[in-house]
């Protein structure tokens, strides 16, 4: 299985799944987003909270343990990829359910605070957490009587909150109103639960729904009062200008929030229709039309087609694309063979329709048909070294993001280009000397040296698997501390 497929088989079990006389839990984890969705059932009826769009794994699963899907819960209208909801709602008769306030366009429960939820023997209770979003809710289970675990969306991360920024045009509040709801929701709601309660979160490290989450997939309340900077005594001051110091986030993302409010496409419908093999004829025909060539191939070795851009399986494909391109962007696909179904479901999960297929036989056949093919210049650690006796030939681009500047510092005298803003600084680039791109682990850099290669950019080196902390060593130089 792909492990970015929403599935358990790529979480710790031993934490993703609790399990009691009157109650069982498995978490599903879709580690290119960063996202968590949860099988919560009792006594045979089971409720989905936050499902992935590719849902199929959730009816598998409810089908494997003999339950029905009685509710599809939203803990808010998330903004980092489209639920799959409707369909799963569609499909197997279940009813959909948001927090307080949840303005949809689609017929769904809107449950009132504190509200329970019967599910079998036990209850999922509502708490209703504003601050993320407005109808930002926490669902709790309670089984005899007793909280047990808290599914706490996007309101509580490990180590971490939700962003505040997300909803303030639809609100009509400010982000700082947005952080100061929750600081309070935070502290009236979330704190006053048991420090036993095994806590949830929405999303884990590498989301962009939270500034610094932290690694792991599964906490108590307890250890984050402990761990949490969030949770400590700060004051509303303090807590509002921490949580709102954040970088803007990727344009997908309130695509993403109305897809989610109005309801998207159904699934099978729109993966049918864009699943097309393209001939050599076709592809070339659409790539000259101004269609985007997404390369996702992991191996680049061979060169890529003039004009892609590579955005690998193995990186944060979905992210990568949802920062760099708009959702209505035309897209063609060259993937690995065997891989072009999953490079277009990771497509589909962030709501990015307009694919008009992929190149059936990928790079080789284009390369059979005498397709214009540039090469990447990746070079070995060894080979590199040669060069570094020649600095004023050699210009540094760190094209990771604006926090890893300031946490690890930088090569001394790299330009700090992000990868997202890349095609925009361009000028700020030169093209007479030898450029050597680096982020943490290359993918980013192998991202960003397509697209400079794309507007005629040839001079560069990328080091084979290493990022900042392999050239620092090598080097043997120290890092620019960056404030």
């Amino acid at each position: 299985m792909n492990a970015c497929t929403a599935t358990p088989a790529y979480v710790n079990t031993q934490k993703a799944q609790q399990s009691g006389e009157n109650f069982f839990i498995q978490q599903f984890q879709v580690s290119c987003l960063g996202q968590f969705s949860y099988y919560i059932e009792s006594n045979n009826e089971a409720a989905i909270i936050d499902p992935m769009r590719d849902y199929e794994e959730y009816i598998k699963f409810s089908e494997s343990r003999n339950s029905v899907i009685k509710y599809v819960i939203l803990t808010h209208l998330h903004a980092d990829f489209v639920a799959g909801h409707l369909d799963l709602a569609k499909i197997t008769g279940a009813q959909i359910v948001l927090g307080p306030q949840a303005v949809t366009q689609y017929q769904a429960k809107i449950a009132q605070d504190e509200e329970l939820l019967p599910l079998g023997r036990a209850y999922l209770r509502v708490v209703h957490t504003p601050g993320h979003t407005l109808e930002s809710s926490c669902f709790v289970l309670v089984v005899d009587g007793k909280d047990l675990v808290v599914f706490s969306g996007d309101s509580l991360f490990l180590e971490e909150v939700g962003r505040p920024d997300l909803a303030s045009k639809s609100s009509g509040l400010t982000t700082q109103q947005l952080a100061s709801l929750l600081y309070h929701s935070l502290r009236n709601k979330v704190m006053k639960l048991g420090d036993d309660v095994i806590l949830y979160p929405g999303h884990g490290a590498g989301s962009s729904c939270g500034k610094a989450i932290g690694a792991g997939t599964v906490s108590t309340i307890g250890e984050q009062k402990l761990k949490n900077w969030a949770l400590q005594n700060i004051t509303e001051e303090d807590f509002v200008k921490i949580s709102t110091d954040i970088p803007a986030p990727p344009q997908y993302f309130f695509h993403d929030v109305q897809l989610n409010r109005q309801g998207a496409n159904d699934l099978l419908n729109i993966k049918q229709k864009v699943t097309k093999p393209l001939s050599y004829q076709e592809f070339t025909q659409v790539a000259a039309d101004g269609a985007l060539i997404l390369d996702s191939r992991d191996v680049v070795s061979k060169g890529i087609i003039k004009g892609s851009i590579n955005i690998t399986q193995v990186a944060t494909l979905a992210s990568f694309v949802g920062i760099l391109f708009k959702p209505d962007q035309r897209i063609v696909i060259v993937a690995d063979e065997g891989k072009e179904e999953i490079t277009i479901i990771r497509l589909l999960r962030i709501g990015y329709e307009n694919i008009l297929g992929y190149l059936e036989g990928g790079f080789d056949n284009y390369v059979r048909n005498g397709g214009e093919v540039q090469q990447l210049n990746i070079v070995d650690l060894k080979d590199f070294l040669d060069t570094k006796d020649q600095p004023q030939n050699h210009v540094f681009i760190d094209c990771r993001n604006p926090p890893e500047f300031k946490t690890t510092g930088i090569v001394p005298g790299s330009l700090m280009i992000p990868l997202f803003q890349i095609e925009n600084q361009l000028d700020l680039i030169p093209k007479d000397k030898t450029l050597h791109i680096y982020c943490r682990s290359g993918a980013r850099a192998k991202t960003a040296a397509t697209i400079l290669l794309k507007h005629g950019y040839s001079d560069f080196v990328l080091i084979q698997n290493a990022g900042l902390e392999h050239i620092v060593k090598e080097h043997q130089i120290q890092v620019q501390k960056v404030e």
